[in-house]
């Protein structure tokens, strides 16, 4: 009797400590982020400000161009706040078009620099941007002598077709349902540029706004869907590899943003102490963003 006892109970404590192997590799499996226990990837920033806002994540990941215009702004999110002394990446924005279409990106960059004591200051300004610009008088255009078909085929269709997603300040509708009015830093700059060639080159090229899923933006380039991405894109090393890209335009920061309530919670003074605080937390971020990129490790990121 003695030893169908000791069996029975090894048997039980071998399934135990089975269960609690399995267990442990399930919670490493699901603790391999960066930081946070969690991460939930959503369609847009806004959506991952919406999804903080609902409790459906302790900390969202977003660009601090649109952190500070909600959080300084608008009464939407004045019950949330830019986490503190936390920087996690300091990017440059860059406007993109098809791998292969440098004369159009060409024009793009020409523009820019043109309209770098006018319409560009004037429009920053009315953003509240004007200490992110990044170009100069004196920036050269690295495609200068770009010689592809890529411009004159715009020019012969008389339309630019530029992909984005709502994202306040660069681009949002001021409004609602059928009064709603397309604006934002990106919008007016880029029709400012468009407008600006159209004089320059006597062309008669119509721009025309895409909302786009972020996360497919390099197949609606590739595949002639869209003309150019100009919505906020970081430039990375990835990207300029794969697109052909402006110029960089803007100066951004991903910042984490919490709520009010919970700011002694995840108080810290460097990257360390956040990853230690939010060890436990459900991180939220844009599908395809360099938030998500700075929260998974490099061999999943997208």
């Amino acid at each position: 009797m003695k030893r169908k006892f000791t069996l029975i109970v090894t048997a039980v404590l071998l399934v135990c400590m089975v269960f609690s192997v399995a267990c442990s590799s399930e919670k490493e499996e699901g603790s391999k982020n960066n930081f946070g226990k969690e991460l939930l990837s959503l369609t847009s920033q806004l959506d991952a400000l919406n999804g903080l806002k609902k409790g459906d994540a302790d900390v969202a990941v977003i660009d601090s161009v649109m952190a500070g215009y909600y959080m300084n702004d608008t009464d939407s999110f004045k019950d949330y706040q830019v986490l503190e002394n936390i920087v996690l990446a300091e990017e440059e924005y860059g406007i993109a078009a098809k791998k292969g279409n440098d004369a159009l990106m060409s024009k793009i960059n020409e523009a820019l620099i043109a309209l770098v004591d006018t319409d560009y200051k004037t429009i920053a300004a009315t953003y509240g941007l004007t200490t992110e610009l990044l170009v100069k008088a004196d920036t050269v255009n690295p495609l200068a002598s770009a010689s592809d078909e890529s411009w004159n085929k715009v020019v012969d269709a008389k339309k630019l077709v530029v992909g984005y997603t709502l994202f306040a300040p660069i681009a949002f509708n001021e409004g609602d349902g059928e009064n709603a009015v397309l604006k934002g830093f990106d919008i007016d700059l880029a029709k400012a540029v468009v407008n600006y060639l159209n004089t320059k080159y006597e062309a008669a090229v119509e721009i025309e706004f895409m909302v786009i899923d972020w996360n497919s933006k390099e197949a609606l380039l590739e595949n002639g869907t869209i003309d150019l991405v100009w919505n906020g894109m970081t430039i990375t090393p990835e990207r300029k590899a794969g697109m052909s890209v402006s110029v960089p335009y803007l100066a951004n920061k991903q910042v984490a943003v919490i709520a009010k309530a919970d700011s002694e919670k995840y108080k810290s003074a460097n990257y360390d102490e956040f990853v230690k605080v939010t060890k436990d937390a459900v991180i939220i971020v844009e599908k395809g963003s360099a938030g998500e990129a700075l929260v998974l490790p490099a061999e999943e990121e997208k």
